[in-house]
């Protein structure tokens, strides 16, 4: 199993219980693992659709700047939390074993969209783009696309803090855990029907 990053660790002791009755029944859990791990993997991507943690509290809502921040030429919008790409919630992929079961992700922003935190950016300059009224001698302070501006300056952007709320999709839930019993139950019936 990787061992690298961040690792947060769920123990359910029934379980594992189940697990400890099908190994010793089977001799291998590798099976049931990979079923687990793959149903894991649906269940996170299903809590991105839903926009909810695994103890079921609604992810926050995204902050009105945010919302308003225009993608492809449309308002963003307060929909799709940690979907417009979708590419988190696509990364989720699980690896299983006899010793157990790693769901994850190797997206770098992964850690601090599940927990949360905060950004320190540094000082920077930045180039911005406006329109001015040569006619009035008035500069419209509205920032605008470099193909769509007739006015460029450089300004210093001071370093600030962005807060990133967490939004917690890694775990399980009540339904998770009825799953799980029930792929061991499969996996065990399955070895004594044989």
């Amino acid at each position: 199993m990787t061992d690298k990053g961040i690792r947060l660790e769920v123990r359910e002791d029934q379980i594992i219980a189940g697990l400890e009755k099908l190994d010793a029944a089977n001799g291998s859990l590798s099976d049931a693992n990979n079923a687990i791990g793959a149903y894991l993997v649906t269940s996170t991507q299903r809590r991105f659709e839903r926009e909810t943690g695994p103890d079921g509290k609604p992810w926050q809502r995204l902050k009105p700047r945010t919302a308003a921040r225009r993608i492809k030429g449309r308002p963003r919008g307060y929909a799709n939390i940690l979907r417009v790409s979708r590419r988190l919630e696509q990364s989720i992929v699980y690896e299983a074993d006899d010793e157990g079961i790693a769901v994850g992700t190797n997206v770098i922003y992964a850690a601090i969209q599940h927990l949360g935190g905060t950004i320190a950016m540094p000082e920077r300059q930045q180039t911005i783009y406006q329109n001015y009224d040569a006619k009035t001698d008035t500069l419209d302070q509205t920032f605008r696309t470099r193909g769509r501006s007739n006015f460029a300056r450089d300004v210093t952007v001071g370093a600030h803090e962005i807060k990133i709320p967490g939004r917690p999709y890694l775990g399980i839930d009540d339904a998770d855990r009825t799953e799980i019993a029930a792929i061991i139950e499969d996996h065990y019936l399955g070895e004594d029907a044989r």
